[in-house]
């Protein structure tokens, strides 16, 4: 939290938590920094339940009101991603890479991932392909509308002290 601020450009930091954690009393503890919340995105993974939709958002409330946006992480692999969606409203919808991984020779792939993207487009909000590794992938990606991926075809991950700034 303490990098954001030295973030040159329109990056954000993503952090990714378990609704549990969400819920936990340390969790605001996290965000009593003087952080500028639009430039950090927390994303909630789909791999663990939410038991009660009204806590977790009742916990984001404040934050949310102060910039911090929401993205449902690994839409497509875990328990309830389109409960996900429906529930805490996000504002980005990340597609999970085992929807992206051979997008280009899979048309189940492509028309899950493309009635993600029309349903994004009609909800406003954003869409992420992860685990993008083929420039055949990023190509169908971006014929569907998705300008915003991440994955080793387009670069390894690093230590925010790597960035540019």
């Amino acid at each position: 939290m303490r990098a954001v601020p030295k973030l040159a450009g329109d990056p954000y930091v993503a952090i990714n938590m378990s609704p549990d954690t969400i819920l936990d009393a340390a969790f605001m503890d996290l965000f009593a920094l003087p952080t500028p919340l639009d430039r950090v995105v927390l994303e909630i993974t789909e791999h663990a339940a939410i038991n009660c939709y009204p806590d977790v958002l009742s916990a984001m409330r404040s934050l949310r009101d102060r910039g911090l946006r929401i993205a449902v992480d690994d839409v497509g692999a875990g328990y309830s991603s389109l409960r996900h969606i429906l529930s805490l409203a996000p504002d980005i919808i990340k597609l999970d890479m085992s929807i992206v991984r051979n997008i280009d020779a899979d048309n189940s792939r492509r028309a899950l991932a493309a009635a993600l993207i029309g349903f994004a487009r009609a909800t406003g909000c954003k869409v992420v392909a992860e685990g993008v590794e083929t420039a055949s992938e990023l190509s169908v990606l971006r014929e569907l509308g998705i300008n915003k991926a991440q994955g080793y075809f387009l670069g390894k991950p690093m230590q925010i002290d790597a960035l540019p700034c």
